[in-house]
């Protein structure tokens, strides 16, 4: 899933950088633990530089953050995504392009959620943070329904609710924040059957990034090999330099 050609001017905000320094390369991209890698990738390149910040920001914040931070990175407003037909006989793989640009623009409120439940009962409860995803990391393990009962228990402010629950709180959630489960409806191009496509954009983001740093990677090795450089000495030249110095290098062989 590459960045497709649609470029956008990008208004970088006070603090905010793009990926790509060498700081960026100590970034583990292959770590299971999803939620540390994002709040590291944010408290390197987005506003504030406080890890502390990140981990107390709401997953759906966090998410349009590492979304920012990839447009910023990029100049794309566009990601072009692949699918598959799910309805029996079809199958078939076409294209959509997924727009950043208006991702990144959803509002993030703050305010509790409150959710209407059968037989009158109306609760509230936050949004899962940062820090929620972390300790929820620690649970598995445990089965099912007592780990989504202790999910509930730990995001619960006001009101009684259990397990059979979840659909709806699930759906009021997805209502008020729709980025952590975000799902596109998409026509299928062959059979005219439109589905909706889930797509997990943290997972999405951060495999952009991986592919980014493997390049950056390849710069540092490409350059310490044909001219001595030290990895200081390479991110010292201008990324558009060294494009240019690495075309010479392709040149050479």
């Amino acid at each position: 899933m590459d960045a497709g050609p649609h470029a956008l001017r990008v208004n970088t905000p006070a603090g905010w950088r793009a990926f790509g320094t060498a700081a960026d390369l100590d970034l583990d991209f292959a770590s299971d633990d999803r939620p540390a890698v994002v709040t590291a990738l944010l408290a390197a390149c987005a506003a504030p530089r406080d890890s502390a910040h990140w981990w107390s920001r709401s997953v759906g914040e966090r998410i349009a953050a590492v979304l920012r931070v990839l447009v910023i990175s990029t100049g794309v407003e566009m990601l072009a995504m692949q699918a598959r037909c799910p309805r029996p006989g079809c199958g078939e793989l076409y294209e959509f392009d997924l727009p950043l640009g208006r991702l990144i623009a959803h509002p993030q409120a703050a305010e509790p959620v409150r959710v209407r439940l059968g037989g009158e009962r109306v609760i509230s409860l936050r949004r899962p943070s940062g820090q929620d995803l972390g300790a929820w990391r620690q649970w598995r393990g445990a089965p099912e329904g007592e780990l989504r009962a202790r999910m509930l228990a730990s995001l619960l402010i006001d009101g009684d609710a259990g397990v059979d629950d979840a659909p709806a709180i699930a759906e009021a959630l997805s209502a008020v924040d729709p980025l952590p489960g975000f799902a596109v409806d998409c026509p299928c191009p062959a059979c005219g059957v439109a589905s909706a496509v889930r797509i997990d954009l943290e997972a999405v983001a951060l495999a952009q990034f991986a592919r980014m740093q493997r390049v950056l990677l390849r710069e540092v090795h490409a350059f310490a090999g044909r001219y001595g450089w030290t990895e200081a000495q390479v991110f010292a030249v201008p990324p558009v330099r060294r494009a240019r110095y690495l075309a010479l290098i392709e040149g050479e062989r």
